[in-house]
């Protein structure tokens, strides 16, 4: 055997011809290591990235839905602050005007009693948002706003609370027709109604009624089928009680209760305190709506309704006057039940009613009053000094405690402390 035949089996480095082609193995395993390695970090980062974007989109609707349900507490706020009850019915207003007629009126019947007790306002768009106010006292003086706002989507909501309520003006509501705190003399004519009680004046000094015979008071009839029910005029029953004569010219009936010591005896800042609850000054800054004198007292205070009206002075009425209904009433003609928006006036002085007047609400003279014109009020008439009806005048009052708990919704409406909340 030749030895020529070995060197071309053998290589020279003593392998066998085939083994130089695994050397590359080592480098493609940890190339495909960090390839996988790549892959996992890229998913990784792309899933972290969604989820941010998403978290993102989160709050950004979350936003929307809270500015949506901000918004609508504010118009709620602002439409409830003006008024209630536009169309005086005694029921809460919606926020939506279906009908055209300035008052809120999308009622909704939530409890399936048939009485509207929460009311819907939706705005239109791409972000809308529910608000249901609540009247949680009897005459719409704290309400409860809850504001649900979307976003655009819908996919995101959120949930406001808020309780809103009015100052009262008037923590003591007379409980008959005519008080004074001193005397009270009647030469022309006048007619005192009480159809919800059985007081007509209440004086801390004599009364007077005179010898007209169109003067008298009047009180609710015991006779009547719905008494007493029919007292309970305010809230309850569709109608005053018919009435029935108590005093006249000849006879003082019980109905008049004269030369109260109670009274006599209050000094004037008392006086006032016992029907607004604080000082006259106090009140005057933080209460009124309609700050005038008596030179322009005729013609700023006509047709003001929903108004706490501070008139600073001697005020003469002179001319065809109406406040409290939104329309000028004239004659014997009564004030239409839509229009009626009664009012707090006060008088800081005298007052002369020489023209004809038709008030609705409480008028409250911090002076005498003199009446030689046609003067009628509906709700109550307070004096503190002498009240004198001249011959030729001629009074006419008619109690009506429903004007007088609406007039208490005039007051400055502010946030129940501690009542927002951003859940239900």
């Amino acid at each position: 055997m030749r030895l020529t035949y070995i060197r071309h089996t053998i290589n020279r480095s003593g392998a066998f011809p085939n083994t130089w082609q695994q050397r590359g193995a080592a480098s493609l395993i940890v190339s495909l290591l960090i390839l996988a390695l790549i892959t996992f970090v890229t998913i990784y980062t792309s899933k972290t990235i969604i989820q941010e974007q998403k978290i993102s989109a989160n709050d950004y609707r979350s936003k929307q839905a809270f500015e949506a349900a901000e918004a609508g507490l504010g118009l709620a706020i602002n439409y409830y602050s003006e008024d209630p009850d536009v169309d005086s019915n005694n029921v809460l207003d919606g926020l939506v005007d279906t009908s055209g007629d300035g008052a809120g009126d999308w009622n909704l019947d939530t409890d399936g009693d048939t009485v509207n007790d929460s009311h819907t306002y939706i705005v239109g768009g791409s972000n809308r948002v529910i608000v249901t106010a609540t009247d949680l006292s009897d005459n719409m003086t704290i309400l409860r706003i809850t504001s649900q706002g979307f976003s655009f989507d819908n996919t995101a909501t959120r949930t406001l609370v808020q309780d809103i309520s009015t100052v009262n003006p008037l923590p003591n509501t007379p409980n008959n027709p005519f008080t004074t705190r001193s005397t009270v003399l009647i030469t022309g004519a006048a007619t005192i109604h009480n159809p919800e009680g059985h007081s007509t004046i209440w004086s801390g000094g004599n009364v007077d009624l005179g010898s007209n015979n169109a003067t008298a008071t009047e009180v609710a009839d015991v006779t009547d089928p719905d008494y007493p029910g029919c007292m309970d005029y305010a809230w309850t029953h569709p109608s005053h009680c018919s009435v029935i004569q108590s005093s006249n010219r000849v006879t003082v009936g019980l109905d008049v209760i004269e030369n109260d010591s109670n009274l006599a005896n209050l000094s004037n800042t008392g006086f006032f305190e016992n029907f607004f609850g604080v000082p006259p000054t106090n009140f005057r800054e933080s209460m009124v709506t309609l700050d005038t004198t008596a030179a322009n007292a005729n013609t700023d205070v006509q047709l003001a309704t929903n108004e706490i009206i501070w008139v600073e002075g001697d005020t003469a009425f002179s001319n065809n006057t109406t406040v409290g209904c939104k329309t000028v009433v004239t004659g014997g003609n009564i004030c239409a039940n839509a229009n009626t928006k009664p009012s707090i006036m006060i008088i800081n002085g005298n007052a002369t009613f020489s023209g004809t007047v038709q008030f609705y609400g409480i008028v409250y003279v911090t002076g005498s009053i003199t009446i030689t014109g046609s003067t009628t009020v509906h709700g109550a008439l307070v004096g503190a000094s002498t009240v004198s009806n001249a011959t030729g005048g001629s009074l006419d009052i008619w109690y009506n405690s429903d004007l007088l708990e609406r007039v208490k919704r005039n007051g400055p409406l502010g946030s129940s402390a501690g009542s927002w909340r951003d859940f239900i």
